[in-house]
């Protein structure tokens, strides 16, 4: 699913998001835990506190009931209505589902706009599936990390869930992300109230991105309330008091999460960024071996480091990092440039064409107008 190096989870896919800020990481986890509930600290802040309702992720609205009398309901045997309504909710379906990552979105909402991420698409099909009968549930998908790069050194550790629907005749997965998902990818059954975490943590996690702390924060804490097995909720938090200097508050934030999950290396992390920043060395480097492996899975880390190394002039381990990094996200146009720019000032300039052209390929369209220039001009720049 920002702080220092901080990872925000986000379930742009299917269920969370984690964020990384400058430093720290944010993810999403869940595990059952018998120690005593655990009210987070209060923002300290001079804005007034916001008030967040409760919402109902799963309510039927009146035009999915009109949606399901009308097309669905009319047939008694749940296989034909598991057949009927997920064949509806694809893009070329009745419905027109569209995937938008950046939509998390209740049942209802999900429904009028046609549109949302995996948390969005999930709310939407088990609502719509449980009122139809039908056994519905959230499933998370174990895959391998995938990151985002956002401004001020934060990162967005992406995570996946989707629909599972059981009739006696079959058990139909239902997504509409178009990730591709390995066979043999660990899946586990989630409960409402985590998912609910899910969806609130991903709320909270916009408003962070956008640095309005005390909306994060009151979305955060709803999002511990809904499940005491989130773990990406606690992570983010920790973020949150990270970036309001509530340094201690951040450490028991992520340990609170490792509380959940003792294996969460985005808490890890971030943790180990915290202890840096107070100078408590030999707490940071009782964690720094887990961390140091965790985040060379992390292609803007290996990025940072290639920077490093260029300003030493150490060009070779450069490459070498920015060409990991290009292996773990290769579509992301501020690599392969990072990559033109190394090999330029190493002197292999023909490869440097070749990277710049490749960034120019992927991308997005407002930037073509930096890309549409010489490398040593856009050099001259940085």
């Amino acid at each position: 699913m920002k702080l220092f190096n901080n990872i925000a989870q986000r379930n742009y896919q299917s269920g969370s998001i984690v964020l990384l800020l400058a430093g720290m990481l944010l993810l999403s986890a869940c595990a059952s835990i018998h120690h005593e509930k655990l009210i987070p600290p209060p923002l300290q802040t001079d804005s007034p506190a916001v008030q967040v309702d409760d919402v109902d992720v799963l309510a039927v609205s009146p035009a999915m009931e009109e949606f399901l009398e009308r097309y669905i309901l009319i047939y008694a045997n749940k296989q034909t209505r598991l057949e009927l309504l997920t064949s509806a909710v694809t893009r070329s379906g009745m419905l027109g589902f569209h995937y938008d990552e950046a939509e998390t979105l209740s049942a209802s909402e999900a429904f009028e706009k046609r549109a949302g991420n995996c948390i969005g698409f999930s709310n939407m099909m088990i609502a719509l599936a449980r009122r139809a009968g039908l056994d519905a549930y959230y499933q998370e998908v174990f895959r391998r990390p995938e990151w985002s790069d956002f401004e001020d050194d934060t990162v967005l550790l992406v995570k996946h869930i989707n629909v599972v629907v059981e009739t006696r005749v079959a058990t139909w997965v239902v997504d509409v992300s178009g990730i591709k998902i390995h066979p043999t990818s660990r899946r586990r059954i989630i409960d409402d109230g985590y998912a609910k975490a899910l969806y609130l943590n991903n709320i909270a996690v916009e408003s962070l991105l956008k640095n309005d702390l005390p909306t994060a924060y009151a979305y955060m804490t709803r999002a511990i309330e809904a499940s005491k097995k989130a773990t990406d909720p606690w992570v983010n938090l920790g973020v949150i008091y990270g970036r309001n200097d509530q340094l201690d508050d951040a450490i028991l934030a992520f340990n609170r999460a490792l509380q959940i999950e003792p294996n969460e290396h985005s808490a890890m992390s971030n943790l180990y960024e915290v202890y840096v920043e107070q100078d408590n060395f030999e707490s940071a480097m009782e964690l720094e071996p887990k961390v140091e492996k965790y985040r060379r899975n992390n292609p803007y880390y290996l990025l940072k480091l290639s920077d490093e190394a260029l300003e030493q002039e150490h060009f070779e381990e450069s490459i070498s990092l920015l060409q990991s990094a290009i292996r773990k996200k290769r579509d992301d146009h501020k690599l392969h440039f990072a990559l033109a720019k190394t090999q330029y000032l190493s002197g292999e300039r023909a490869a440097a064409e070749n990277s710049l052209l490749r960034a120019r390929e992927l991308a997005p369209r407002d930037m073509m107008v930096f890309y549409d220039r010489p490398l040593d001009e856009l050099l001259a720049e940085q």
